[in-house]
């Protein structure tokens, strides 16, 4: 591993998708850049159901998670994953490399070997209008359904890149919503932000197994995080989230509870008290009585989910994906939840959050607002107008 390499800047500047969900008939883009073609660090996709928006941000996903995998058994997309697909992820990245600062385009391209995987070639001309010097390749093919075949990177730049996220496996992170680690991760968000009720295990005996303190499933880094509400078990919980934070005493906990009690339950009885040791869980103080995490409202779970998992989660470099932004929000929340993400990219230069929406007072609201300059936003957005397939 190169050890001088550093990771500055870590951006999306475009996905092309061929034969992937509903786009089949011809490639598709979304640009991530504004008209001058800066990254945007908030950017919303809007469509009907069923036009792809969820594809587009399983695929991004995919693309990133080959990232941290020597040898990876699959993309995690099922039309890449059966060779009927390809797709080109680009990304703006800056780097600290022998002795030099150096903006480059890295293509994470994926596709069907014997097919041409390129669909944008990063001429000198084009690159020079996005401030970058030189494009670089990081290919996967399918050789057959179940075997991904890595090939040859183009430079030893890029080898460098890899080994530096590599080395970086594991790591745990060092503070919550401020963190100094620059290595880039993405976090994914279903439109599904349930917290379900922990389950305890119970073996043979018909005893329960206690709760320990443990560390949690999501703690070390990785390049992605898929978040599912679907896992109800101690380690993926929230609640083992909160009272591994607690046992940190480090102050984690004393932000990410000042951080949900201002943005979730400001203005009610509602706050996020504290931990109890028996059972662990997070103590939800409401007047004179409390309650779990899992007795909230369906709206203050899915801000908890994300608050949390994203203070918990993020380096400098986080790419934040969230699938229907406004699920289960009243429309007073969704514009809480959009100002919150907005004021995370704005205070963190290098977050950026990718959303999908279907809220007609989100819609608008940003549409009017994206030639209002506000500062540290670069704002875009893409339409999908038709359905592809």
């Amino acid at each position: 591993m190169n050890e001088e390499l550093k990771i500055y800047d870590f951006k999306p500047l475009r996905l092309t998708l061929d034969r992937i969900g509903p786009f089949q008939d011809q490639p598709y883009s979304i640009d991530f850049t504004d008209k001058q073609l800066r990254p945007c660090n908030i950017f919303l996709l809007v469509s009907r159901n069923g036009f792809g928006k969820t594809t587009i941000l399983e695929t991004m996903a995919a693309m990133v998670g080959l990232l941290d995998k020597a040898a990876p058994p699959e993309f995690g997309q099922e039309d890449l994953d059966r060779g009927r697909g390809r797709a080109q992820l680009d990304m703006l990245v800056r780097v600290y490399r022998q002795g030099r600062d150096q903006n480059i385009v890295l293509s994470i391209l994926a596709g069907a070997l014997g097919e041409e995987v390129s669909f944008k070639v990063w001429d000198d001309q084009t690159l020079q209008e996005y401030g970058a010097e030189s494009w670089h390749r990081l290919t996967y093919r399918v050789r057959v359904p179940g075997l991904i075949e890595k090939g040859k990177t183009s430079s030893e730049l890029v080898e460098d890149l890899l080994a530096t996220i590599r080395f970086g496996l594991g790591k745990v992170p060092d503070n919550f919503a401020e963190s100094a680690e620059p290595l880039p991760t993405l976090l994914n968000f279903s439109a599904y932000r349930d917290i379900p009720a922990v389950q305890t295990n119970r073996p043979l005996n018909g005893n329960p197994e206690p709760r320990s303190i443990i560390q949690p499933k999501h703690w070390g880094y990785r390049a992605v995080h898929r978040f599912s509400p679907h896992g109800q078990e101690w380690t993926g919980s929230l609640d083992n989230l909160l009272v591994w934070l607690k046992w940190l005493s480090d102050g984690r906990f004393e932000k990410a509870r000042d951080l949900i009690n201002h943005h979730v339950f400001r203005g009610s009885e509602k706050m996020l008290k504290d931990v109890r040791r028996d059972p662990p869980e997070a103590i939800i103080q409401c007047g004179q009585q409390s309650q779990r995490l899992d007795r909230l409202s369906s709206g203050e779970k899915s801000l908890c989910h994300l608050l949390l998992r994203i203070g918990a989660h993020m380096t400098r470099n986080t790419i934040v994906l969230i699938d229907e932004l406004e699920a289960h929000l009243h429309i007073r929340w969704q514009h809480a939840l959009f100002k919150a993400l907005k004021e995370l990219a704005a205070e963190n230069l290098g977050i950026t959050v990718i959303a999908t929406t279907h809220s007609s007072e989100l819609l608008h609201t940003f549409v009017n607002s994206l030639d209002i300059k506000e500062e540290g936003l670069i704002k875009g957005g893409d339409l999908i107008e038709h359905c592809p397939a």
